[in-house]
């Protein structure tokens, strides 16, 4: 696999659903949050979004930042974590 897209910056809704999926997730907007992502899927129908952040050391978290949300489009300012798209 090689890497299709790099420093994908998603919100916490996104991030959340991305890692661990829907299952028990409460989310401010779930349909654009679900909406987001899958519109990154179609655009990389191949391609696998990764986490591409360390919780421990904090490199690639933006605690509080005004970066929009590259899934969902939120411009809300807050949590932004990076994630890639890999794909063959």
């Amino acid at each position: 696999m090689q890497i299709m897209i790099d420093n994908l910056w998603l919100c916490s809704d996104c991030t959340q659903v991305a890692c661990n999926g829907v299952y028990g997730a409460v989310l401010e907007n779930e349909s654009a949050t679900l909406n987001g992502l899958a519109k990154l899927e179609t655009q990389f129908p191949n391609g696998v979004v990764v986490p591409n952040f360390d919780s421990e050391t904090g490199e690639g978290i933006r605690e509080f930042t005004d970066c929009i949300c590259e899934a969902c489009g939120t411009s809300l300012a807050g949590y932004r974590a990076r994630f890639s798209i890999l794909g063959e």
